[in-house]
């Protein structure tokens, strides 16, 4: 009878030894699986069947998941596209009327002209949306395959700068531009020039007379600065990066945080960094990239 008790208990253990060595692999497979986002089943070493039913459970959901993210991945390209297509639908006719009513503005004069001037300023702010619009997309899309390629940022710089001219001009800007000759960087240029055009435009709505822009290249840590007096008191430029935020509750156009929130994203996507600061109604945004692997000139 001790014998038989004790050949029950040994078979026990054994049994309960072979559950708790499963339960550790499958543990195993699936802490592997959840980390590395495989798509490999949990396995089993032995035919018992709470084992087997406990896999084939862990497998099913494990495949239930795996095709609830390829469906999800599926309707995001296609939100990403629509979303782009939209995007450019609207910019197209946009465009058009806004060059309208440019110039039927300057053909009219009175209370004619005036209306115009109110038609110009709202299809202005559907155009800055609209812009801010594309860019949330394309952060969306260049965070996973940005286009790298080697080019003169010194160049693309000065171009946009050159591109904004006649409305700085028309605003009576006048810009201290000093820029380091040359400066080549392996990066995404498109990347590049929404962060300009952003800042230039930020810019264009709130500088009130004078601003700087910078580009220096110190030990192959690239800096590029923006800077710029404004009509209204800063208090605090933390919030400034907040998308929602407004530096005067009066005006319900053009939050300040939006388009600087667009391009503290475009700057991190691309490895750099912002910070503000601010002193009163001076303004300045400054803008760090130290892996552009910048040189002195561009290879032949």
């Amino acid at each position: 009878m001790i014998i038989f008790l004790a050949v029950i208990c040994f078979i026990l253990i054994l049994i309960l030894s072979l559950i708790l060595h499963d339960i550790k692999r499958i543990t195993k497979d699936l802490a592997y699986i959840n980390k590395n986002d495989s798509n490999g089943e949990v396995t089993t070493g032995t035919s018992l069947p709470i084992i087997k039913k406990l896999a084939q459970a862990c497998n099913f959901n494990l495949k239930e998941t795996h095709q609830l993210k390829e469906t999800q991945a599926i309707q995001n390209r296609q939100f990403n596209q629509m979303l782009t297509n939209l995007t450019h639908d609207i910019k197209t006719p946009l465009t058009v009327s806004i060059g309208y009513v440019q110039l039927l503005t300057q053909q009219s004069s009175g209370k004619n002209q005036r209306d115009l001037i109110r038609v110009q300023d709202n299809l202005d702010s559907v155009n800055y949306y609209l812009h801010y619009l594309m860019d949330f997309n394309l952060i969306r899309e260049k965070s996973k395959n940005l286009n790298v390629t080697q080019f003169n940022l010194s160049d693309t710089l000065q171009k946009e700068l050159f591109n904004y001219y006649d409305q700085l001009t028309a605003k009576q800007i006048k810009a201290q531009i000093q820029l380091d000759q040359k400066i080549i960087v392996n990066s995404d240029e498109m990347m590049f020039k929404r962060i300009f055009q952003n800042l230039i435009g930020n810019i264009l709505k709130y500088a009130s007379n004078d601003m700087a822009v910078t580009l220096k290249n110190e030990n192959s840590i690239v800096q590029i600065s923006f800077e710029n007096q404004t009509d209204e008191n800063i208090q605090d430029s933390n919030q400034l990066l907040n998308r929602f935020y407004t530096a005067d509750n009066s005006r319900t156009n053009h939050s300040v945080g939006l388009g600087l929130s667009i391009v503290q994203s475009l700057v991190t996507t691309l490895g750099g960094r912002i910070n503000l600061e601010t002193n009163h109604n001076k303004f300045k945004v400054n803008l760090i990239f130290k892996h552009l692997q910048a040189k002195t000139s561009m290879t032949d």
